[in-house]
């Protein structure tokens, strides 16, 4: 019954899902239920399920919620189609905690807001295994502002209904945590990234590539929300738009992996506040010192959602560049690339204002500072 493979239905969700109905509905499809069986007992048979859980229902002892199993044999026997549910749910739960208050199905993320959900996702976003809570499927934001949280909340809520959303300070950094599977399974079913993005090198969500101009706009807009930064020269009156991705290097030989080790005495150290410790160099000093081909190729290469945001922005207009910035070696001893792409040319500058712009106002405002300085004739 599912009419497109990116929405999710309420009966795509795991049996054990407790649904609650709204204005007394789930009684009322019990009565005809039982109703055409003739009593509760058989009506209870015909389903293949015992009668405790309905007999509580109607009897008024507490019993409200229903799983998505029982609900969808009871709308089979009446000859009801699943989606005439779509509307009429009150709440979603799973255990004693609620998932969703007045969910939207189905689910779908083919739209712009769907499209900026998925770009905060790829960026300051993730989407988990939760390997403590049975392999749950979590997802996290972690918003470096309180607009950026806002933003979050207000896709979400727009895209799902009102979500439980646990939130927590660490580091002057809001973090926000979705325990139920129903926004991370909708949003891999969209395309997002399963886990740590830079280990695993993907590109932007499928139903973004595919989707309207739009969409991409919006995704973008999230995409330079959450990574990128303004920078304007007071000067020279020019400047330039700046956002960054990082790669992990993958399937290193035992060599390559030597010869990466070997460049550890010429890095440079990066402490952070969480007291992690970074090795670093620049990309164009470890070629230098580097001539397997492999090697020397992944080093070249953007990371591939760093290419498709290129991509897309060329379907504006809006110019850009890349630079390659550093080879790293994190504090877990992996090795990285750090790649930036510029917009630093006036006229995609103001394309970039016009058909993409920030939905974050500090930035905008700079952008908008930035495009007022640029009317000099030379590019910047």
């Amino acid at each position: 019954m599912n009419s497109n493979n990116y929405d999710t239905n309420w009966y795509d969700l795991k049996d054990s899902f407790l649904l609650e109905l709204k204005d007394n509905l789930l009684e009322q499809l019990i009565h005809k239920g039982k109703k055409k069986a003739g009593n509760l007992n058989l009506l209870c048979k015909e389903l293949n399920f015992s009668a405790p859980t309905f007999y509580n229902l109607v009897n008024k002892k507490g019993v409200k919620m229903v799983s998505i199993l029982k609900l969808k044999r009871l709308l089979d026997y009446l000859n009801i189609s699943y989606n005439y549910i779509n509307d009429k749910i009150k709440m979603t739960k799973k255990g004693k905690v609620i998932s969703i208050t007045n969910p939207i199905f189905p689910i779908d993320l083919n739209n712009k807001w769907g499209a900026y959900l998925l770009g905060l996702i790829v960026s300051d976003g993730c989407i988990y295994v939760d390997k403590k809570a049975r392999n749950q499927i979590r997802t996290k934001y972690a918003a470096g502002e309180e607009q950026s949280a806002e933003n979050f909340i207000q896709a979400i809520t727009v895209l799902y209904g009102t979500v439980c959303i646990q939130k927590e300070f660490i580091r002057n950094c809001i973090i926000l945590r979705i325990g139920t599977s129903i926004i991370g399974d909708s949003l891999l079913k969209a395309g997002a990234i399963l886990g740590q993005k830079a280990a695993k090198n993907g590109s932007v969500p499928w139903i973004v590539k595919q989707g309207s101009k739009e969409m991409k706009a919006n995704y973008l807009k999230a995409a330079f929300d959450d990574e990128s930064s303004v920078y304007k020269e007071k000067e020279r009156k020019c400047g330039y738009i700046i956002i960054s991705r990082y790669k992990h290097l993958t399937h290193l030989t035992n060599e390559q992996r030597e010869k990466l080790d070997s460049l550890n005495p010429l890095m440079k150290n990066r402490s952070f506040p969480t007291g992690h410790i970074t090795r670093y160099m620049t990309i164009k000093k470890s070629l230098e010192y580097i001539k397997d081909k492999e090697l020397i190729q992944q080093l070249n290469e953007p990371p591939n959602l760093l290419q498709d945001e290129a991509s897309f922005l060329n379907e504006f207009g809006i110019r850009n560049r890349f630079f390659c910035r550093c080879l790293t070696k994190t504090h877990l001893g992996k090795y990285s690339v750090c790649y930036d792409l510029f917009i630093n040319q006036k006229e995609s500058i103001k394309k970039f204002y016009k058909d993409i712009g920030y939905s974050l106002t500090r930035k905008q405002e700079k952008l908008k500072l930035l495009v007022g300085d640029i009317n000099c004739d030379e590019d910047l």
